[in-house]
């Protein structure tokens, strides 16, 4: 006996013969069916058990995210700093809402490819799975803390891959120099210098970059200072090596020391604009 809706469609004596591909599709369709409304399967049998149910999430959840906010600190050489206002309230309308004017490259953000290449991918253009990785953390903080333009290098990565493998394919990878720590002293996080009129935070190195994209298969790379070059770079090598190969970046991560330097999972919470060169992005790590 035939079921309603496509599963008749699909029984009626006179539907026209489906292909091999289709009667497949089809097939598993009805064999999902009884399942949803109830009824037994016909391939079931009372020695065979119930599948598995699909398994939780298990771990715990980390949050490499900043809280953004108007006193954020943004590099005001190519950032304009953030503004809120407030175009609804509770006890005036019935509901509360705000207006926010945030520039794309602010706070915890991603950068397309499109932010350095004309032809690259906006941020609305990123494959979803690019956005979910293995996370591989490479950590110069003891370094950063001595000298504050030090840059993630091609030997630190080796370092990291002597210990645990090879970088995987599809990975996200990530430079730690303890700096998100700084956000919230006024005038660390930036690191101005007076006396030189440079920014000093670190970045990733020309080589490095040129490493992760040539001789490694990475979805993105990210650091938790405020660009993927370091401060005292006038031109943004790493920027240029890493986004028109196609990779995104993340820039103003949060916490990556709850990490650990291999195992999680990252996933990036991109906003999906149309033609966006970036965003700002909820980041998040599966341990």
């Amino acid at each position: 006996m035939c079921s309603p809706g496509l599963i008749e469609s699909l029984c009626h004596p006179h539907a026209p013969t489906l292909g091999r591909r289709a009667l497949l599709r089809s097939a598993a369709v009805l064999g999902a069916v009884p399942a949803l409304v109830g009824a037994p399967s016909p391939s079931a049998s009372a020695a065979t058990p119930p599948p598995d149910p699909a398994p939780a999430v298990r771990g715990r959840v980390v949050d490499l995210t900043h809280e953004l906010s108007t006193d954020f600190p943004v590099w005001l050489r190519f950032t304009e700093e953030p503004v809120t206002r407030q175009a609804a309230t509770l006890a005036a309308d019935g509901y509360n809402d705000k207006i926010n004017t945030i520039n794309e490259h602010t706070g915890t953000h991603i950068d397309a490819p499109l932010h350095f290449d004309d032809s690259g991918l906006s941020v609305a253009q990123l494959p979803a799975e690019s956005l979910v990785a293995p996370l591989v953390v490479v950590r110069i903080a003891q370094r950063a803390a001595q000298d504050p333009t030090t840059e993630l290098e091609v030997d630190d990565i080796l370092a990291w891959e002597r210990r645990y493998g090879r970088i995987p394919d599809g990975a996200f990878v990530a430079m730690d120099s303890g700096w998100s720590q700084r956000v919230s002293i006024p005038g660390a996080f930036l690191n101005y210098d007076a006396d030189t009129g440079a920014y000093l935070w670190p970045g990733i190195s020309p080589e490095a970059a040129a490493f992760l994209v040539g001789d490694r298969d990475v979805v993105g790379a990210g650091v938790d200072t405020t660009s993927l070059d370091t401060g005292t770079r006038e031109i943004p090598l790493a920027h240029q090596t890493i986004l028109p190969a196609g990779l995104y970046g993340v820039e103003c991560l949060a916490d990556l020391d709850q990490v650990p330097d291999s195992g999680a999972v990252l996933v990036v919470g991109a906003p999906k604009m149309r033609a966006g060169t970036g965003g700002p992005a909820r980041v998040l790590a599966f341990v």
